[in-house]
């Protein structure tokens, strides 16, 4: 079929129920990208005859006969299109991944268009960004500034990669065409809690096109975290690259390796596990209770396990003064119970890696990572390999906040090159993201807070119990890092600890943007406010009167000499910013209608 993309005529046949999106980008038209292949998230958007379309929704034979525009062919080489020039100067993208997108959309807008850019927009979605900077640039709000050399601090200075972005000439991770290359896919667990009695290869290794099947007898031995530290020893070693026993839904059982996507795709299909179902715990309360099954079994402090009889991951415990005491000096006390819930990353780019041996033998590693040394530390000690042994390196990243923390396609990819000597590449769907991916940790917090009629805290107890799920990365880090600041924020001099990383059969939690703090800064922040209406207080004028100032120490878990302290100390200067913003009344005007209710809120976060 004859395509025609940026003016350019290309004489090629997509394969049967190919879309358009993964027709351009084998073409090399890697401005187009993939974010959910469902047409909700508008990565991929491109123009068919000057309309804006989700390239992943259109078959790409229908494409023929019309003209398809990419961002690559928005503007004449060496120069950008209005909307581009705009989105540099608003700096209307972080990450970047959806800008392409965002801009193919916006270019087409007329101005009643831009009255309305949450219905014009709603088909491209920013994981980064929160929007704004993109509505200033369809705008036409310019914030970037120019600076001489030398003269760029606190300065908005425009960013390196700017051009690069909104022109579709960044490259990400799978932004690359290479010679050989093998794609895998993965067979993941019907079932929260099971023991693999045999898997049998033999219908998907007579799949055409299927190369291998790895499964847990074809991997290192070697128990490791996917979570990474710079200390190995901040995360439990309670995880094999492939199992015998899968302990949630959507965990890895094996590894199909092909010629084709699909075709890996349909080794997975073929290939027939047989299971002994074993019991399953999904609530973390319940799975502390004598009976409970047991997820991690025989491993113990050594490997980072502080009481896998109990499914307890790790505990800490601390305290101040006297809780007790203080409470009987406090006229009013609120107590209260707080939930969080699960929240996926959901960075546009999914997680992806391609690896390769080169002319030296060498691994390499190219792949969407937050932390690629030390994903080359621990490849080196799961392959057993020296350091000049292993190469791992980024291209842009499509947004992380914290999910890309972790080793989920490095180490199954790497193992799959080493077997086979091929390039392989692995990236996931969507769906993968949200069922074998890990969260935010859910939490169920207790909190009791006490103080005087004249608003001083006199007590605060904290109890709480994260679920770090299946598996413990970052687990106890994330318990430890919970515990301080969401309390030492706050003067009071009685305070009490309880914390708890419980093991379940859910998906496994993991770093996010806050590290635990946000979960405990929404107990903590919703007792203070409490307690400033108990008294008769606005809650700023609560916090004004109870927040640390120097010299005050920082007092958390113990009251114990600790390496921080004030940098700066801007805290009162803050809340009258606040206060003052919310005066004015800057944000959105009051939709018409008596049904609205207009409320403030105000919360510190340390």
């Amino acid at each position: 079929m004859s395509l025609s993309v940026n003016g350019e005529t290309f004489e090629e046949t997509p394969e049967a129920g190919q879309c358009l999106r993964t027709f351009l980008r084998e073409l090399g038209w890697f401005g187009v990208k993939k974010g959910c292949d469902s047409g909700d998230c508008g990565a991929c958007t491109v123009w068919l005859d000057g309309e804006p379309v989700h390239s992943c929704l259109i078959p790409a034979l229908r494409a023929e006969g019309h003209e398809i525009t990419t961002i690559e062919g928005l503007a004449p080489e060496g120069q950008l299109h209005p909307v581009q020039k705009a989105f540099v100067e608003a700096a209307g993208f972080q990450c970047g991944f959806c800008t392409a997108g965002a801009i193919m959309t916006a270019s087409t807008f007329n101005d009643e268009d831009r009255k309305d850019l949450p219905r014009m927009m709603k088909g491209n979605l920013c994981r980064c960004t929160g929007y704004q900077a993109i509505q200033n640039a369809i705008h036409g709000v310019k914030s970037i500034e120019t600076a001489a050399p030398g003269e760029a601090m606190g300065k908005s200075i425009v960013a390196p990669a700017a051009y690069d972005i909104v022109a579709g000439r960044a490259r990400y991770t799978l932004d690359t065409a290479m010679e050989g290359l093998l794609h895998m896919k993965l067979l993941r667990s019907p079932h929260a809690h099971a023991r693999i009695l045999s898997i049998d290869k033999s219908s998907a290794m007579a799949i055409p096109g299927v190369q291998a099947v790895y499964t847990w007898e074809d991997v290192p031995r070697t128990l490791y975290s996917t979570g990474t530290h710079d200390d190995e020893r901040s995360d439990p070693m309670d995880t094999y690259m492939l199992d015998d026993v899968v302990r949630f839904v959507g965990q890895r059982v094996a590894a199909v390796v092909a010629d084709t996507e699909a075709a890996a795709a349909r080794g997975c299909l073929a290939l027939d596990v047989q299971y002994e179902i074993l019991p399953a715990v999904f609530d973390p309360t319940e799975a502390v209770q004598p009976g409970a099954p047991l997820l991690h079994a025989g491993k113990g402090e050594a490997l980072g396990v502080q009481h896998a009889e109990r499914n307890t991951l790790w505990e800490l415990h601390g305290h101040v003064g006297d809780v007790e005491d203080g409470f009987a000096k406090a006229d009013f006390i609120h107590e209260g119970t707080y939930s969080t819930q699960r929240i996926q990353h959901a960075h546009l780019e999914t997680h992806c890696s391609i690896t390769w041996l080169d002319d030296n033998g060498r691994l390499n590693v190219r792949t969407s990572s937050q932390t690629p040394f030390l994903t080359k530390a621990k490849l080196c000690r799961l392959f057993e390999l020296g350091p000049g042994r292993v190469r791992v390196f980024c291209e842009r990243v499509g947004g992380g906040f914290g999910g890309k923390q972790e080793i989920l396609t490095e180490d199954i990819c790497a193992l799959a090159t080493l077997k086979t000597g091929r390039p392989v590449q692995l990236e996931f769907t969507r769906e993968e993201e949200f069922v074998a991916c890990t969260t935010r940790h859910p939490a169920e917090l207790h909190i009791k807070a006490g103080t005087t009629k004249d608003g001083v805290l006199t007590a605060i107890h904290l109890s709480y119990v994260l679920n770090t799920g299946a598996y413990g990365n970052h687990g106890s880090a994330v318990l430890f890092h919970s515990t301080g600041e969401s309390v030492a924020v706050y003067r009071c001099p009685n305070k009490k600890i309880d914390a708890y990383s419980v093991y379940t059969n859910t998906v496994p939690s993991g770093a996010f943007r806050g590290y635990g703090l946000s979960q405990t800064i929404f107990a903590v922040e919703a007792a203070i406010d409490e307690l400033a209406k108990a008294v008769g207080m606005t809650p700023l004028d609560f916090r004004r009167l109870n927040i640390v100032s120097p010299p005050d120490p920082f007092v958390g878990l113990h009251d114990e000499p600790e390496d921080l302290e004030y940098g700066s100390y801007g805290l009162p200067q803050c809340i009258d910013l606040v206060e003052n913003a919310l005066q004015r009344g800057d944000g959105l005007p009051v939709p018409e209608g008596e049904h609205w209710t207009v409320g403030q809120g105000s919360a510190i976060g340390m």
